[in-house]
């Protein structure tokens, strides 16, 4: 699959490549154009991009905010290098991007995977992060599943690399969600498009790898995370079979300053299936840390 950010960008949305570890990374921007208007940057999670993570909920955030998406190297419509694809890989990264954008300081919405990456930066930046938004983040529950699915991408990682699954693309998004016939097929057709590169089955295998280490260093990955004391809000599905809402208790030990919500009607993919709730909450929070 050839390096087409057009393809991939959000409606509306503002595309740009920038330059991030040595990685063309797809960028797109949204809201206002001021630059000195306050600034939202956002990590979809593992095997999502942009326009599917975001395309729904930031119309329903403050207009008067600039929003800042990219797609994750491996994912979507950034490169795909031969990277790490751990932690510490996407958090330089990150630090790469809002460099690159000039951005001193802002606030991060993370979701799943994006949401682990975001805490373990904000730990890192505690006086540029301003506050801080995890939907289903991983990196809190102690979830035996991926423990599985890690040692099963290390045993399977040549396979997956080599042989394009699309049987199983469309039974992950429905499984991730409450209701499947909510999910919007033309999403579902290009998360199958894209799992066809072999390089983003090996990119996608290499995060799962890195599952039984991360679990092992649970304990003190999250008494560094909580060196971040800013604002923090933390959203969950009640329904979500990948990351359980159980997991929130953990995020709520780290963070005790957190408010948070349980969507009711929601899987693993809130912004997707109730974004309007999920925007009425997120908004004031952004609007207050932006003030």
């Amino acid at each position: 699959m050839g390096f087409a950010v057009e393809t991939f960008a959000p409606p509306a949305w503002r595309e740009a490549v920038v330059q991030a570890a040595g990685v063309r990374v797809a960028s797109f921007w949204s809201g206002s154009s001021s630059p000195a208007a306050p600034c939202v940057v956002l990590l979809h999670g593992l095997g999502h991009w942009s326009e599917a993570a975001w395309g729904e909920l930031v119309p329903r955030l403050d207009p008067s905010m600039r929003y800042l998406a990219f797609d994750w190297p491996g994912f979507g419509a950034s490169e795909r290098p031969a990277a790490r694809y751990d932690v510490a890989y996407f958090r330089d990264v990150l630090d790469a991007v809002v460099d690159a954008a000039g951005l001193e300081r802002f606030a991060l919405v993370g979701h799943s995977l994006g949401g682990c990456i975001a805490a373990a930066y904000a730990a890192e930046h505690v006086t540029r992060v301003k506050g801080l938004a995890l939907i289903a983040p991983a990196g809190f529950g102690r979830t035996p599943r991926h423990l599985a699915f890690g040692v099963a991408a290390i045993l399977a990682r040549p396979l997956l690399t080599w042989y394009s699954p699309r049987a199983f693309v469309r039974p992950a998004f429905r499984h991730a969600v409450l209701e499947p016939d909510r999910l919007d097929p033309a999403m579902i057709a290009r998360a199958g498009e894209l799992f066809d590169d072999r390089k983003l089955r090996d990119a996608y295998a290499r995060v799962y790898a890195g599952a039984p280490a991360n679990a092992l260093r649970r304990g003190r990955q999250h008494a560094h995370w909580s060196q971040y004391r800013g604002p923090v809000f933390c959203a969950w599905g009640r329904h979500d079979h990948y990351i359980a809402v159980r997991a929130l208790r953990d995020v709520l030990r780290v963070y005790p300053q957190a408010s948070s919500l349980i969507l009711e009607r929601s899987g693993h993919l809130p912004m997707v299936e109730e974004p309007a709730a999920l925007a009425a909450a997120l908004r004031p929070f952004l609007n207050a840390v932006a003030a």
